[in-house]
């Protein structure tokens, strides 16, 4: 990345912000592969603070604990590179906070560390309301760690701006929040369609 954000970067960055502050939410960021990036890209942007609230660095597994609430059992269980884990740090990070969305990052940016079941560029991410449910993603990024990283931020990003639009479409008159706060959602998987796969049969 050129110093200090890449020009995309930035203007997402912008664009977050904007809708934070026409909600008036703040923003908790949760970064264990982006290592602060996303707080880092929003703070680049003058005024940020009327929609940055605070960003919890938790590279190792003992900060996911120590600062987010993740329990020893879970990053046992299913590893740090999960949607359990994704999920119990956003809602970490809501606990920990000011904050009325949190968004949170987890993932394997190589060159090493990656495995067949959990390649290099594999990132989950959550999105947390305050008074809504969890949403988890799963991603494979591609390219070089620096790619990973960045394509990392800017899909928080995107995430972010979602939850935010799904939020007002909700808050709507004549339409309910989800009847069920705090609990997940099923995990969404951006990953692209395998071009060689066969294509449905027509009924």
């Amino acid at each position: 990345m050129t110093a200090p954000f890449p020009k995309d970067l930035v203007l997402h960055a912008e664009q977050v912000l904007a809708a934070l502050r026409a909600k008036g939410f703040m923003l908790a960021a949760a970064e264990s592969c982006t290592g602060g990036l996303i707080t880092a890209a929003l703070t680049t942007v003058a005024g940020s603070s009327a929609g940055v609230d605070r960003g919890f660095v938790t590279y190792s597994n003992e900060a996911k604990t120590q600062m987010l609430g993740v329990p020893e059992d879970m990053l046992a269980a299913h590893g740090a590179v999960s949607a359990e884990v994704a999920q119990a740090m956003a809602e970490g990070a809501l606990n920990n906070s000011q904050a009325a969305i949190a968004i949170s990052v987890t993932g394997i940016a190589g060159p090493e560390g990656g495995s067949p079941d959990k390649p290099v560029g594999l990132v989950f991410m959550a999105c947390a309301l305050a008074d809504g449910p969890v949403v988890v993603r799963r991603h494979i990024f591609a390219g070089n760690r620096n790619d990973i990283r960045h394509a990392t931020v800017n899909g928080a990003f995107d995430m972010i701006l979602r939850t935010l639009e799904d939020e007002a479409a909700h808050s709507a008159p004549g339409l309910a929040l989800d009847p069920e706060p705090g609990k997940s959602r099923k995990t969404e998987d951006d990953e692209a369609p395998d071009p060689a796969a066969p294509a449905p049969e027509k009924p």
